[in-house]
This record gives structure tokens, sequence and C-alpha cells, in this order.
């Protein structure tokens, strides 16, 4: 059974100042456009996941019309202007749009002068930014986030969200053994957070005492927090803490509808990695954990249904986050016996990315080390099996190969005797 490795899309990525994983918080925005490339611009960037509790209103105009839009109304957080004058003339129509604007709103100049001596004028004016067009999405909600992100971008952890285009496919076996991977190997802190609060597997997977009450909280938001986390987590092994779902499934009691962001909020902020093994479904919480994601991953088996589900699911994700890099498709369970499967290249080409990376169908390690409550890793760490979740990890953390080791004892002639000849 062949395991094919997992190959990176070259999805092309955007030059210059990028955006962090920082979400925005509550405000308004007003942008006044000079012409129809900024206005397509301002809109695809007003539909970025992180700028999703942002209220931005475009209008068309300079300066001139930005003062007198708000001649006898208050300025929102962020006003953002076009231009197209410099010089003296840019310097007194900024002065004029100064008389009319709230002393807590932060003013952004669109401009086409790339001059340092002009952006180092305007910041001893008091304006919080001067972007030199062409401005693209990216640029803009870069600059949103560093006028107003709440947490600084080294704080934040990535989120990769795994979720089934059907059900049975394996995602929560993806995401489970990807996590343990990322953790072990990288030895760096990663958090699972099992979704699925009803009935997901993480815990009988990784064979965990089902002790958390996460529904206790689940129901209050604003009593979830950073030390709950603590507290609520199970430990597995040194670097992997996992939250696993509701101890009665049958319960009667639901999410409240911000619960999940609120969850991933914190996690975020207190891990470096943040796996989500999400349900097969397509509920608010899920669409809202699916926006909030860095990196969504699509698990699907090669076959019709899988790939009917799976094409209405990019497109959806698509819509969700215009501004990101497409998600990921992973064929799980291939290469069955006896059946008849849609190759990778063809499945890929259906749902519109580059390649689709393929797991091999191996019922013996799979099956056992589910039965055992062991990770792949745990099970058969020198199998093809373990070499696909190893290479699912070095894909999403963008790591590459380990840093090859005994440099030292090799430089010294002690390398035979450590074995690392």
């Amino acid at each position: 059974m062949k395991h094919s490795a997992v190959i990176k899309e070259d999805a092309a990525q955007p030059t210059g100042l990028l955006p962090s994983s920082a979400r925005v918080p509550h405000l308004t925005a007003a942008v006044f456009c000079l012409n129809d490339a900024t206005r397509a611009m301002i809109e695809r960037a007003r539909q970025d996941r992180r700028l999703t509790r942002v209220k931005t209103e475009v209008k068309d105009g300079g300066i001139a019309q930005a003062r007198q839009s708000f001649q006898n109304a208050r300025t929102p957080s962020l006003l953002v202007v076009e231009v197209s004058s410099a010089g003296e003339a840019l310097l007194a129509e900024l002065d004029a749009l100064a008389e009319v604007c709230d002393p807590d709103t932060k003013v952004v100049v669109l401009g086409a002068e790339n001059d340092i001596a002009l952006y180092r004028t305007l910041m001893t004016r008091g304006i919080a930014d001067y972007l030199v067009g062409p401005v693209t999405p990216f640029a803009y909600v870069a600059m949103v986030q560093k006028l107003f992100a709440q947490e600084a971008e080294a704080t934040l952890g990535k989120v990769y969200a795994f979720i089934g285009a059907k059900g049975g496919v394996g995602a929560s076996t993806l995401a489970q053994n990807v996590a343990w991977t990322i953790a072990e190997e990288r030895a760096t802190p990663t958090l699972l957070l099992d979704l699925d609060f009803r009935f997901g597997t993480v815990a009988v997977n990784l064979d965990l005492k089902m002790v958390t009450k996460l529904e206790k909280y689940i129901e209050d938001p604003s009593k979830l927090d950073a030390a709950l986390l603590d507290r609520l987590t199970v430990q597995r092994g040194n670097y992997l803490s996992v939250l696993p779902g509701f101890d009665d499934p049958l319960g009667d009691i639901d999410p409240a509808p911000d619960a999940i962001e609120r969850l991933i909020d914190i996690a975020r902020a207190s891990f470096p990695v943040v796996v989500l093994d999400l349900p097969n479904d397509w509920s608010a919480a899920c669409r809202n954990a699916l926006t909030l994601a860095d990196e969504v991953i699509v698990v699907a088996s090669p076959d019709l249904p899988n790939l009917r589900n799976a094409r209405a699911l990019m497109v959806k994700l698509r819509a969700l986050r215009p501004n990101d890099a497409s998600p990921r498709v992973i064929l799980n369970s291939c290469h069955m016996p006896k059946r008849r499967e849609i190759a990778a290249s063809k499945f890929a080409k259906s749902v519109g990315v580059q390649t689709c990376a393929a797991v091999a169908f191996d019922p013996k390690i799979f099956g056992n080390a589910s039965a055992e409550g062991r990770t792949i890793r745990e099970q058969a760490p020198r199998s093809k099996a373990q070499g696909c979740m190893r290479d699912v990890a070095r894909a999403l953390t963008d790591q590459g190969k380990p840093r090859a080791r005994g440099g030292l004892a090799k430089r010294l002639g002690l390398s035979r005797l450590l074995g690392l000849g």
C-alpha cells in the first residue's frame, strides 16, 4: 500500500505587508475612494475573516466629500481617504478635515506619492498611516490590524481546522494524529479541540478520561477564560493538551452562539498550535470556526458523494475566506481493494485545487491504533501511515525537514560510536 507524500500547493502568495492571525475588535470605518479599483479593493478586504467585526461604509470621493459627510456627524473609529493632491495642497486639505474629526478617530491616507518626507510630515500631523497605491487587500487588512488588533501577532498561535466532506471519512483520525505529530516531533505545545461536543471521538481514540465538565461553562461564553481552559484540558504526553467534548453526549445543554469564537480566541492566545476537530455539519458554530481558522483541511474519500460534498464545501469556504489561500484537500482511505475510486488528480481538478494529498487504506494499522487508544506514531512509528501524518504536519507548520543532529559528533569522529554515521 503506497502512501503518497503531501504536496504543498503553490498558491500565489502576496508580497509586502501581510496580515497576522489577529482579529480586529468591533469598530466602525468609513472609506472614501476616488476610483473603482480602490473601491473594489476595499470591498474585497472588508470580507476578510479578520475584519468581520468592522462595520465599513464605502463612499465615493476624497477629502472634501469626507469633510462634508462628517460636518454634523460623529466620525468613525477609522477614516480612510484616498487623495490625488500632493504637497502643500494635500496638507491644507487634511488640516481642513482635521477640523471635523473626533479626537479618537484614526485617519489613514491612500496616496500615489511615494515620498518619505511626506510620510514623516503626515505622521507629525497626527495621521495614523499613509499607504502608497495601488493598495492590496492584504496590505489594507494588515494596516487595520496594526492600528486596532487586540493582541500582538507574536502571541497568537496558528489554528488548523479539519472537517470531513462526509461522515466517516476519517477527518477526526487525521486531526488527532496530526496534532500528536506536531506536538511530539516539533516539541511544540499544541491544543486539540474536539468541537463535535456530543459525538466527538477524541477522548475515545486517545484513551482519555471524560471529566471535563465543559457543559457547565459552554452556555455562557463570559465564563470562558485561559485559566478555565487550563483546568478543562487533559494532558497527553509532554506537549499535547486536549479539550474533549461533553461528558454527557445526550444532555440538554447547547453551546452559546459565540462560545466557539470565544474558545478559539482563548486557545490561540495560549498555544502556538491549535487543531480543531470539527463535526461534519454546516451549523453556524461550524461556519464560525472555519472562518476563524488560519488554514482549513477538507478530508474526503475518493468517491462521488465525497466529490459532490467537497465541491460544495470548497465553494462556501472560498466565499467565507476570500483573501485566504484555498483550503487543502486530503483523500483518505485510498486504494481500497475492489472499490472503484476517483483518481487524486481528477478529484483535485474537480474541486479546484492543484493537488490532493492521498492516504492509503491501511485497516490494520489504523484499526489497531484506534482499538488500543493510541496514535499511529505510538502504534507504528516507522509505518508509511505515520510518514503521511508527518508530511501533513510539516506542510501545515511549514517547518520542512527536521534539523539534522549530530554534526559536532561527526566532526569529532564519534559518529560511529554514537550510531550517527
